[in-house]
């Protein structure tokens, strides 16, 4: 009987959906990485979600079309202060492969001095991707991307935005 059926799941695939990882991983962080301070701006006006469309849309052209199964909706953004730095949570779409990030954690270190290069503000950059140990269960990873490198931090918090914010807290 259909009342009886068990909720369809969604099965692990095998590799990273393109454009979750490229914006996760690689389009945030490079838009970030050319004027922090800015980037913090507009995800702190009404001009947020259109942004955010922006910013899903150089991922889109990056991997050469749009998603099949994601839509930029499923994208939240929320801002916050982390150790009093401000700090952009965004929760992502569910992660379906290893490495696809459940959160993402940008923490805005600090500020300009007159006349410097907008590029050159601190920045950290952390995500809290899906895992699994060795035995196929399923784990967080809590990692962090510098200018040069992916930094694997091992086991991370529950995918929830407030076990995520006191690692990156740790972090800090």
């Amino acid at each position: 009987m259909f009342w009886n059926r068990a909720e369809k799941k969604k099965t692990l695939l095998s590799e990273p959906r393109q454009h979750h990882y490229v914006f996760a991983h690689k389009a945030m962080r490079e838009i970030c990485a050319e004027d922090a301070p800015r980037f913090f701006a507009i995800i702190g006006s009404d001009d947020k979600d259109k942004f955010i469309a922006w910013i899903w849309g150089i991922a889109e052209k990056h991997v050469g079309g749009p998603a099949k199964d994601l839509h930029v909706s499923e994208i939240a953004v929320s801002t916050c202060r982390v150790r009093d730095h401000p700090t952009i949570i965004v929760a992502m779409p569910e992660p379906r492969a290893l490495a696809e990030a459940h959160l993402v954690g940008i923490v805005l270190t600090g500020m300009p001095e007159k006349g410097a290069t907008p590029g050159k503000v601190g920045f950290r950059y952390f995500t809290l991707e899906r895992g699994s140990h060795l035995d196929g269960t399923a784990r967080t990873v809590l990692c962090e991307w510098t200018d040069d490198a992916h930094l694997n931090f091992g086991d991370g918090p529950q995918a929830e935005t407030e076990a995520f914010i006191h690692a990156i807290e740790q972090k800090l």
